[in-house]
């Protein structure tokens, strides 16, 4: 896709582990990101653009259908730094970090003109960031809640004419709400599974400092401004990831044919 590569080909005897990571989208530098973005100007059908964190690691090797959803996208990217720990555990390059909080407004800058369709947060939340992004010029053609079950969710957005689907509903529902959309749009369009975007856009979440993001610190800085939401997430949810990698490296060493 334009410059990136995934980690490499699935191995059939791979356990979903190995499998998911391999299916990363692994961008090396800039210039194949600017690739992938530009890719976007003009799609030939409609893609879902992922993103693995060690959250999302976590919630994969529990959730078939979450996992099978994720490597279904066209793209999926390695967003924080846990994902690009375990893939050098394992042998593998980690590409650049490309967290959604970052790409997407990159995406949406890009293409700036398209229609876009929101699904996502509560009020006002949701007023909010629609408020932003047409003050910064985007056209935004629908603004829905994205909690409204899988089948209406999915059934509103294909009835608009939208360019560009923006979810964040969270994972896996909007994983679950791409996999659809993109069955069933009979022409191109680009969905992104945006998590917290809508938030940040919103802002009902604030970004950590440049500092801390250089210092690859934003959880931390998350976690203390967001601590009975993100405890389980960061603190338990990080050992539980921990586990997993060192488990993985004892288990499998490194990945056959990794670059």
């Amino acid at each position: 896709m334009n410059g990136e590569a995934r980690v490499d080909t699935i191995a059939a005897a791979d356990p979903v582990e190995i499998a998911l990571l391999r299916h990363l989208t692994i961008v090396p530098d800039d210039a194949a990101k600017a690739a992938f973005i530009d890719g976007l100007r003009a799609p030939l059908n409609a893609v879902v653009v992922s993103f693995l964190n060690a959250h999302g690691f976590n919630v994969a090797l529990g959730d078939a259908e979450f996992r099978q959803n994720l490597m279904d996208a066209d793209a999926l990217f390695r967003d924080g730094i846990g994902v690009s720990v375990m893939l050098r555990l394992l042998g593998a390059p980690g590409g650049l970090n490309m967290n959604g909080t970052d790409l997407i407004p990159e995406i949406l800058a890009a293409c700036r003109g398209r229609r876009i369709a929101l699904a996502g947060t509560a009020e006002p939340w949701l007023a909010r960031a629609t408020a932003e992004l047409r003050a910064d010029g985007h056209t935004v053609v629908l603004a829905i809640d994205g909690f409204q079950g899988l089948a209406a969710t999915v059934s509103h957005l294909c009835a608009c004419d939208a360019d560009i689907f923006v979810l964040a509903m969270g994972m896996p529902l909007q994983e679950a709400v791409a996999a659809e959309l993109a069955a069933r749009l009979d022409r191109p369009a680009v969905i992104l599974n945006g998590g917290a975007i809508l938030d940040f856009i919103a802002g009902r979440f604030p970004r950590a400092p440049r500092a801390w993001q250089r210092a690859r610190l934003e959880w931390l800085y998350r976690l203390i401004h967001e601590p009975r939401r993100l405890w389980r997430r960061y603190i338990l949810g990080g050992v539980v990831f921990a586990f997993h990698g060192a488990r993985l490296r004892l288990q499998y060493g490194p990945m056959k044919n990794a670059r």
